[in-house]
């Protein structure tokens, strides 16, 4: 373990990897562009000015500082030290007081209970997949929010139909069904760092965190917008990636198909015990 030129301690995370390509190879692809607006569109009709959230592998700091912008106060958490090094930029770039940074994995949010009830809770992107027991990180959240509090939590889906297309395209078996394995999958981040995925049905979310939350609505992102690693192919027909963004505006909700979305995000309600 080390310190860094900001004061945090780097312990290694298996996200450090990708803390100083994360933004480029993703926040800022046109790609990630699509699906982080979809998601910003439900923040903004879940959260209002003044609410009080925490946000749960929060990466980069580019969604605490959003939320920051549409005047919420965030408390936001990552276990990788060096994703929370290049948040603390962010934060200082633009200037904002309201982006409260740790450096606190999903498995330890109860050492929060003394700045308890958060009005809203909130994690993008898959976070919540790399957890090793999901319904303990629920327990937590019940007894951090208020009653009646919501969280909005983007898991990776179960089944992306455009990862069993792009894969068996490629000859990848393996990966075209990877999420689709009970055990989940390994992923290799980079040489020698690894976390394991695990994939959950919106069924399977609303038992996991019952009785501490009530599921209230559920949307895909990333339905017809693609995953993050066709970019090459997005970046060559933005045309048809604008269309895939329309589409998905009304698709993405539609109970047949929403399910095979790269992503999935959940609504949930804080019940009161």
């Amino acid at each position: 373990m080390s310190t860094s030129s900001l004061g945090i301690e780097v312990s290694h995370a298996p996200f450090d990897a990708l803390a100083e390509g994360y933004d480029q190879g993703f926040t800022f692809s046109s790609i990630g562009r699509a699906q982080r607006s979809a998601v910003w569109r439900e923040l903004r009709r879940t959260f209002k000015a003044g609410d009080r959230i925490l946000e749960i592998g929060c990466g980069t700091g580019v969604d605490a500082c959003y939320l920051a912008e549409v005047g919420a106060k965030v408390v936001a958490c990552d276990s990788s030290a060096a994703m929370i090094q290049v948040a603390a930029r962010r934060v200082r770039e633009i200037g904002t007081h309201a982006v409260d940074l740790r450096v606190l994995a999903a498995e330890n949010l109860a050492t929060l209970q003394h700045e308890a009830p958060f009005d809203g809770v909130f994690s993008n992107f898959g976070a919540l997949n790399c957890v090793e027991d999901l319904q303990a990180v629920g327990e937590n959240l019940g007894r951090l929010l208020k009653p009646g509090g919501t969280a909005l939590l983007c898991f990776l889906g179960p089944a992306c139909f455009w990862e069993v297309f792009w894969y068996l395209l490629k000859g990848k078996p393996g990966k075209a069904f990877r999420r689709w394995q009970s055990a989940g999958d390994t992923a290799e981040l980079a040489p020698q760092s690894r976390v394991q995925v695990r994939y959950y049905g919106v069924r399977s979310l609303a038992r996991i965190f019952a009785p501490s939350f009530q599921l209230r609505s559920w949307r895909g992102i990333g339905l017809f917008v693609p995953p993050s690693y066709v970019e090459r192919v997005a970046k060559r027909f933005p045309t048809l990636l604008k269309l895939a963004e329309w589409a998905d505006l009304p698709l993405a909700r539609c109970p047949v198909i929403r399910g095979c979305s790269d992503h999935i995000l959940v609504k949930l309600e804080q019940v009161a015990s």
